[in-house]
């Protein structure tokens, strides 16, 4: 669900959420984004979660609300007026959100709370989405012409996060009158009208998207006049494309080229940090009988054993650079906060790692290198995607550290639609898979609950249930330290490893040292690019 450990908000970057007067742009500012992914469908509701996509709707459409500056997590306190200019609380269960009467779709017409209506009813629709992120609302209903009342289900102390910065309200005016299921294949998924700092121009399919500044826009005129998304796939062609200065921004550098884009940017490359987590998730049933445990994985001690028989820190700096961490659960350097501002693991213990597995029956035989248990070898394979330069990497090194203690790990390279259905199958042993994580660790519920593990599609692949876990993520929802809380749900996540947590790489971003104001967020990335400046003395033609 899923992206990049400060948070800046729309309200309070450079002043300009609420401005006396317009601010006017001395230049024809653009900025150059190449993304791995051609953007197809950015309209909210409708990205299918494809990086590129929400980042383009996020300049097309504005959310409710947004994270204000040096927030941590996603309680209500820690956010700010966005298209609500206010909202209030009537009682523990119920929120009424204002909508700013200044705010206009592109095409001039008002946005009111018939928009905000609607788009709550696409949301809830099955035939057009099943975030499970909105559970926690009970309904959602109009208070006048611009106002919303939204009741939840039970208390949290993340209400506003959940309405307000989830939902991105669509223009009821022009879908309304559509089948919900035709909306992706019409005219106005060609040409989206939102209500956000930028407008769509055109699309040149394959090779960009790009928008023009909408001058009215009610929060301010945009400082950048024109954003262009270029697709360029391959990540060595995206950075020659920085370097040669095709392009104005780079981020997911390859390690390799970090020096070289350093120097082309003047120094000018940023981590924000990151909300990706890498980890290789143990399938704990067996693959011919999902009803009994896996033969090697079934046992919480070879799990620790596997874990400890690597050196992550190693793996995660030589596959995603110096500022990688290394978590021992479920946690990004997105929710850093919680940890007192960084992501720590447990080290590696070889000889910990060799007690273990002797313990649990794992033993070398006839003078074999691999250890076996009843006859059979210590061997299991590891499924990953090809597409994947990094799970290569990973992998690779982990099957030489196991072999030093005994495991052969047999590397299983597959297409990435073919790994999709084995996981999806649950014929798998070990996967390595990465996440984007939502800015709220209350997400955790989605992959890693019981809840979860019932539900068919659910992202939870290897139906992990632990019912402390459980427990412990519904009491840090509403507690009133919230770090302490969610430090114990993290704990005891840790202590069941239900998976190998390999990375909490961070996201360091290249800008063009011509740009001023360039403020980067952890989570939605670009929400802030109508705020950058280019300084008129160094100006390039594309700016003019």
């Amino acid at each position: 669900m899923t992206r990049r450990a400060c948070f800046t908000s729309l309200a309070a970057v450079a002043g300009l959420a609420r401005p006396a007067a317009a601010q006017r742009p001395p230049l024809h500012a653009t900025v150059v984004y190449a993304v791995g992914r051609e953007p197809t469908m950015p309209i909210p509701l409708f990205t299918s979660n494809a990086e590129a996509n929400e980042d383009l709707a996020d300049q097309l459409f504005l959310h409710l609300a947004v994270f204000a500056a040096n927030a941590k997590g996603a309680t209500d306190n820690a956010m700010s007026p966005a298209l609500a200019k206010s909202w209030h609380r009537i009682d523990p269960l119920t929120l009424v959100f204002d909508i700013d009467p200044r705010a206009r779709w592109h095409d001039g017409t008002r946005v009111n709370a018939h928009d905000v209506l609607f788009t709550w009813a696409l949301a809830t629709n099955p035939k057009v989405a099943t975030d499970t992120r909105f559970e926690p609302i009970a309904s959602v209903e109009a208070v006048g012409d611009m106002s919303v009342r939204v009741r939840f289900k039970r208390p949290s102390l993340e209400q506003v996060y959940t309405f307000g910065f989830l939902l991105q309200p669509l223009p009821a005016h022009l879908l309304e009158r559509l089948a919900p299921e035709t909306i992706t294949t019409s005219e106005f998924a060609r040409h989206p009208v939102g209500d956000g700092p930028f407008r769509f121009e055109r699309r040149v399919a394959g090779q960009s998207v790009e928008l023009r500044a909408d001058t009215t826009f009610f929060l301010g005129r945009p400082t950048i006049s024109r954003l262009l998304f270029r697709t360029i796939e391959d990540p060595s062609a995206r950075v020659a494309a920085f370097i040669t200065g095709e392009t104005d921004v780079l981020d997911k550098i390859p390690v390799q080229s970090l020096p070289q884009v350093r120097q082309r940017a003047g120094g000018r490359v940023s981590d924000p940090g990151s909300n990706v987590l890498v980890y290789m998730l143990f399938n704990t049933h067996s693959t011919a009988d999902s009803s009994k445990p896996h033969p090697i994985f079934g046992d919480p001690g070879v799990r620790e054993a596997l874990t400890l028989a690597l050196d992550r820190p190693t793996i995660a700096r030589t596959t995603f650079g110096p500022s990688a961490q290394v978590p021992d659960a479920a946690q990004s350097q997105l929710w850093s906060w919680i940890t007192a501002g960084t992501v720590t693991a447990q080290p590696a213990n070889v000889a910990r790692a060799r007690t273990l597995l002797a313990q649990a029956g794992w033993r070398a035989a006839n003078g074999d290198s691999i250890l076996a248990k009843n006859g059979a070898p210590l061997r299991f394979s590891v499924l990953y995607a090809s597409s994947s330069a990094p799970n290569n990497t990973i992998a690779l090194q982990a099957q030489q550290m196991w072999r030093a203690v005994g495991v052969d790990a047999q590397l299983d390279r597959l297409e990435p639609s073919v790994v999709g259905k084995r996981v999806g199958l649950g014929q798998f042993d070990l996967w390595v898979s990465r996440v984007g994580q939502d800015p709220t660790p209350s997400s955790l519920v989605q992959s890693w609950s019981c809840a979860s593990a019932q539900q068919p599609g659910s992202t939870n692949r290897a139906h992990w249930c632990d019912v402390t876990f459980d427990r412990l993520v519904t009491t840090a929802t509403t507690a009133k330290d919230q770090p302490k809380a969610w430090r114990a749900a993290l704990a005891e996540m840790a202590a069941q490893r239900p998976a190998i947590f390999v990375a909490a790489p961070g996201n360091p971003i290249a800008i063009h040292p011509r740009f001023d104001n360039a403020i980067l967020w952890p989570s939605h990335t670009w929400l802030s690019l109508w705020q950058w400046r280019v300084r008129p003395s160094a100006a390039l033609p594309r700016d003019q």
